[in-house]
């Protein structure tokens, strides 16, 4: 079995949960949370893909990552799947998204997840973006009132995807969601990173933190400009909840542990 290359632990040398992806090494869920589960304090298992056959963890898996969690002190945070479309025209793609968030916190409960991190995308099925926005936010709002995931509110995490999270802030409020504020997301769409951190993170349950370059998403925050990894940082010091490095290779996890504790 490979090692992880990495310095030291990072258990809760932050004020905040420290974690990344569960899709470090290209392997399966359980491989990857061993090696991983000695250095960081939670790990964010990425169930992307609702249509592969191993992306619904199997009780065995989930016997497994209980008794890692036990053993290694580790918690775990669920991304749930990314090809979904809850405002999407056809009642029937909006019935099947929300019985598989559904299904997958059902399958997970037993892990006692800090948070479930979902997306309300604005691209339908076939990937065209919505432009009736208005008509969009209410088949959204219909998809959740259908939604039965048994937890409290807040452990539903609403990320902020590429359209202004305004459109949708609501929503959250209404029905007591938290927020996942993507910070490359953020910064790649161009969006006030600034505005966001200011508003919305009172109410952010987990943070995904992540450098770009040209156009290339989920690198090491190595990849970050000084000024805008100075502004996060700033307003992570008093910051309680989860900080994903949600990168998908050794090296860019390794160079962004040493950059974070660099900065820090």
């Amino acid at each position: 079995m490979l090692s992880l290359p990495l310095p030291k632990s990072y258990k809760r040398a932050f004020p905040f949960k420290l974690a990344t992806t569960s899709y470090i090494y290209p392997d399966q869920i359980i491989p990857n949370v061993t090696l991983l589960a000695p250095f960081i304090d939670e790990i964010e298992l990425v169930l992307f893909e609702s249509e592969a056959q191993d992306n619904l963890l199997s009780e065995t898996e989930i016997d497994a990552l209980i008794k890692l969690s036990l053993h290694q002190d580790v918690s775990f945070s669920v991304h749930l799947p990314i090809d979904i479309f809850l405002g999407d025209k056809s009642e029937e793609i909006r019935s099947k998204g929300t019985s598989i968030v559904n299904r997958m916190i059902e399958r997970t409960l037993p892990l006692n997840p800090s948070v479930y991190i979902l997306h309300f995308d604005l691209r339908n099925k076939d990937g065209q973006e919505e432009t009736d926005v208005e008509t969009w936010h209410r088949r959204i709002i219909r998809s959740v009132k259908v939604m039965e995931y048994g937890i409290e509110p807040n452990r539903i995490s609403i990320e902020t995807l590429g359209y202004p999270f305004e459109w949708i802030e609501d929503i959250v409020r209404r029905f007591g969601f938290s927020i996942c504020l993507d910070i490359g997301h953020i910064l790649i769409n161009e969006q006030d990173l600034r505005v966001y951190l200011e508003k919305y993170l009172h109410n952010t349950s987990i943070i995904h933190l992540h450098g770009f370059q040209n156009g290339i998403d989920h690198l090491g925050i190595d990849q970050l400009p000084d000024w805008d990894l100075k502004l996060i940082l700033s307003h992570l010091r008093d910051y309680k909840g989860i900080v994903c490095i949600e990168v998908f290779s050794v090296d860019d996890l390794k160079r962004s542990l040493i950059t974070l504790e660099e900065k820090w």
